[in-house]
């Protein structure tokens, strides 16, 4: 084997590794709990169960396929998985996207479907949820939670995604853990909700006068603006009149200036052109024509002959033999 082989194989080992690294399971955190679950998140059947949220906290995707859900460690020394719920390894919706989060329901009825897990808090003896890896060795998170969880109806959790601990002004760690305002399964646990729009100009403009000064003032913008193109347009109108009355008054001027072409006058027809047009009429309406008498004269080279007369031109009957 040649070098270059080796160094390709070392590279795609490399980039294995950094593949394998990049999505490790102990980036998973367990982020939020409700157990008292009576009018809150359903599952898909639409019961109302406890539930639990895992959270994604790589900048890359992660498959939790493998892993356990339990709460009971006793067996993480032994190796006794008996009371461990193993997620599914053949459901590809186990892949968690980077900074997302995967909701279980902790209802004790894992035969009805991958997210669901063979252990009920309300049912246990424990105060903690454990997610371990697939080695059924490595724990990857504990979440331990108070014994008021299971009567108040208020999830339990990170208050910034995937941080359990903080650190204050001082300097000192603090716990980043508790009783959360708003349920958040699926999404983000700190909620930024502002004061809306109203509530603004309602605190800052109590009795409306803001509102109504703003108001009056847009209309008589509108106004003043409306006022301001119709006296420009009529400025414009009145220039363009008066533009055009000055030209055709210096039109005719001009025409009244100029001294007139003798050439360009109509003396009109000549005396024998007018001469000749009287003849022409005089003779039309004179009547310079024949006079007939309207009786028809046939004249012919013999007063007695006519080829009417002919024999062989008289039609006689035939008689026809029966």
């Amino acid at each position: 084997m040649n070098i270059k082989n080796r160094i390709l194989i070392f590279c795609i080992v490399l980039l294995s590794s950094f593949a394998v690294f990049g999505q490790q399971v102990s980036d998973l955190r367990i982020n939020e709990l409700l157990i008292a679950n009576d009018s809150n998140y359903t599952d898909e059947y639409g019961r109302h169960v406890p539930w639990l949220e895992i959270y994604n906290t790589a900048y890359n995707s992660v498959n939790i396929a493998g892993c356990y859900l339990t709460d009971d460690t006793t067996g993480l020394s032994v190796g006794d998985y008996s009371n461990w719920y193993r997620i599914p390894t053949t459901d590809p919706t186990t892949l968690i996207p980077q900074r997302s989060s995967l909701v279980f329901f902790l209802d004790n009825n894992p035969l009805y479907g991958t997210y669901h897990t063979n252990f009920n808090p309300r049912e246990s003896k424990t105060r903690y949820i454990a997610l371990i890896n697939s080695n059924g060795k490595t724990l990857i998170d504990i979440f331990y939670y108070p014994d008021a969880l299971l009567n108040v109806e208020q999830s339990y959790g990170c208050y910034d995604d995937g941080i359990k601990t903080t650190i204050d002004e001082n300097g000192k760690e603090i716990s980043g853990i508790g009783m959360l305002e708003y349920f958040t399964p699926g999404s983000a646990n700190k909620v930024n909700i502002g004061a809306t729009k109203q509530e603004h100009l309602q605190k800052s403009d109590p009795y409306g006068l803001g509102l109504a000064i703003i108001s009056i003032s847009v209309v008589f913008v509108a106004l003043i603006l409306i006022y301001l193109m119709l006296k420009i347009f009529g400025h414009v109108s009145t220039r363009k009149n008066r533009k055009a009355a000055s030209e055709a008054n210096a039109n005719t001027v001009a025409v009244a200036q100029n001294p007139i072409d003798e050439q360009h006058i109509d003396e009109g027809p000549s005396g024998e052109e007018l001469a000749a047009i009287t003849m022409a009429l005089h003779l039309h309406l004179t009547g310079q024509h024949d006079e007939e008498s309207e009786i028809i004269t046939i004249e012919s080279p013999s007063a007695h002959y006519s080829p009417w007369a002919q024999k062989s031109l008289v039609m006689k009957r035939v008689n026809r033999r029966k």
